[in-house]
């Protein structure tokens, strides 16, 4: 029975070779959507873990403003002076080699980090050059701007100095480039390594007649100690009120500008530490680790916040794509059993003289059912067969091109990190005043902090697979099969109810 019904089954498809292209027409267009679905959604998927490794979000380490206050409230109830009280708004700041040994000791968290030191100091006999104030006239130079506009000192206000000294760890994280306002117009940018080295402005290299690779020197304020600095670049910027007497270079050459005792043997303080995260599911127990290992923070009223804005933002539109595939998924499917339903059920009420015939021949109304389910399973098939030959590129083509739209941002923000787009470097080991801070790991402990973060970083890289796999064409054939099995269900009820005797009295 089951050989005969197979060959019904076949000698119908053939003999209804319209019904049988509209169908496989069908279960083609259907199988494409649906296989492009499944890849969209794989793709998403990946695209998530691709920004999360990218932009994991930052944690930062910053002044504990409510304890601040709640502290100075305490000592003023107890019968403290206000303005001593005042004098304790002062930042509190973290030490440099704090922020390299928390990115040291947690390297598989962090994939680069920085910190900025800000200064002043004195031209010694260069030409300054005259900015405008914000009221409209001129000034001379001397105001503070790291990369928030804050001093590293708090003593250093009250000097008169006429260069603004910005030192930041990296080039990258200096507010004119993170913004785009900043440029280099000749020479080449600074790093941990680029010791004694500095980015003067155009109008600082055209007024005191330097170029990229002379020589200057600078006056420490506090001490009187002159430094020698080479320029490494020129920059540029588009901001209207910046301070073309800024000059920008890493923190261990700023740090050679600050007093004695905010020096302290190396170990100075730095503003705007931050950590960037590997991956921002990760962001809250980085921030839990550091707490419990670093109570010291704490009790100097600073605190450890996540900032995940970046990757937030990103990945909202990313979800939605996913989103977007789902409904997709969901219309194809509905559209398809009712569709097919309709088919099958006009199908089934054209036949109903050949089903009448056939249970009056002694086939039972399940054979009759198994014959109908065989035509499409079938006919399914080969539509499936055909759209994972010609769905593959459909699906890949929009699945990249969706997935392109939302790698193209943080892709074009790491070429803007000269070098640092996941980047791995601390200044651990440039700083040859301060002691060598310990790595991780029992494969290498020679290792320093940037051969250990590279490493981590291309561990973190994530390839994009875009492509079909054995699961979208596994997924893709069970969906169908359960399809056509959802769409007989009307028409089978139908056929339960058929009677040979009233069908065939019917028929003459």
């Amino acid at each position: 029975m089951f050989k005969n019904m197979l060959k019904r089954s076949f000698l119908s498809i053939k003999r209804k070779f319209g019904r049988t292209v509209i169908l496989t027409l069908i279960f083609f267009m259907m199988a494409n959507l649906v296989l492009a679905a499944f890849i969209i959604k794989s793709a998403v998927s990946a695209q998530m873990d691709y920004a999360k490794s990218t932009l994991g979000g930052t944690v930062s380490i910053q002044a504990d403003m409510d304890s601040i206050r709640e502290n100075q409230k305490t000592e003023m109830e107890k019968g403290g002076d206000p303005r001593e009280m005042f004098k304790e708004m002062a930042r509190p700041s973290v030490d440099v080699n704090t922020a390299n040994e928390i990115a040291t000791n947690y390297s598989d968290y962090v994939r680069d980090y920085s910190y900025s030191v800000s200064t002043s100091a004195n031209s010694n006999n260069l030409e300054t050059v005259e900015t405008k104030s914000n009221g409209g006239g001129m000034q001379m130079p001397g105001g503070f701007g790291g990369a928030d506009g804050k001093s590293s000192s708090s003593s250093s206000t009250a000097l008169d100095t006429d260069i603004t000294i910005s030192g930041v760890n990296a080039y990258a994280y200096i507010d004119g480039v993170k913004n785009e306002s900043m440029t280099i117009k000749d020479g080449s940018y600074f790093d941990e390594d680029s010791t004694d080295k500095a980015l003067i402005s155009y109008e600082f290299a055209e007024l005191n007649g330097l170029s990229v690779g002379d020589t200057f020197t600078l006056k420490n304020a506090y001490t009187e100690a002159e430094v020698s600095l080479t320029v490494i670049g020129i920059y540029d910027t588009s901001e209207e009120r910046a301070d073309a007497n800024t000059i920008y270079m890493n923190t261990e050459t700023a740090a050679k500008f600050l007093s004695t005792e905010d020096y302290n043997n190396g170990n100075y303080n730095v503003d705007n530490v931050n950590f960037y995260m590997t991956n921002s599911d990760k962001a809250e127990e980085f921030v839990s680790k550091i707490n419990s290992d670093y109570t010291s923070l704490a009790e100097n009223n600073l605190k450890v916040a996540v900032d995940t804005s970046e990757y937030d933002s990103i990945s909202g539109s990313i979800e939605s794509v996913g989103g977007f595939a789902n409904t997709i998924l969901i219309i194809v499917i509905i559209a398809a059993i009712i569709i097919v339903t309709l088919i099958v059920m006009i199908n089934v009420k054209d036949r109903r003289y050949e089903i009448g015939v056939l249970m009056s021949l002694g086939a039972s109304k399940k054979n009759v059912i198994g014959q109908i389910i065989a035509e499409l399973i079938i006919v399914g098939t080969l539509g499936f067969i055909l759209a994972s030959a010609t769905g593959t590129v459909f699906a890949g083509t929009l699945g990249k091109s969706i997935v392109d739209s939302q790698t193209a941002s943080s892709n074009s923000q790491q070429e803007k990190n000269f070098g640092r787009p996941g980047a791995s470097s601390s200044s651990k080991g440039s700083n040859s005043g301060m002691p060598e801070m310990p790595t991780e790991g029992s494969d290498s402990g020679a290792k320093n902090m940037k051969t250990k973060m590279a490493e981590n970083r291309n561990n973190k890289k994530v390839e994009l697979d875009i492509n079909a796999k054995v699961e979208d064409y596994l997924l893709l054939f069970i969906t169908g099969y359960l399809v056509i099995i959802v769409a007989l269900i009307l028409p089978s009820i139908s056929i339960m109810r058929y009677q040979p005797k009233e069908i065939l009295a019917g028929k003459e």
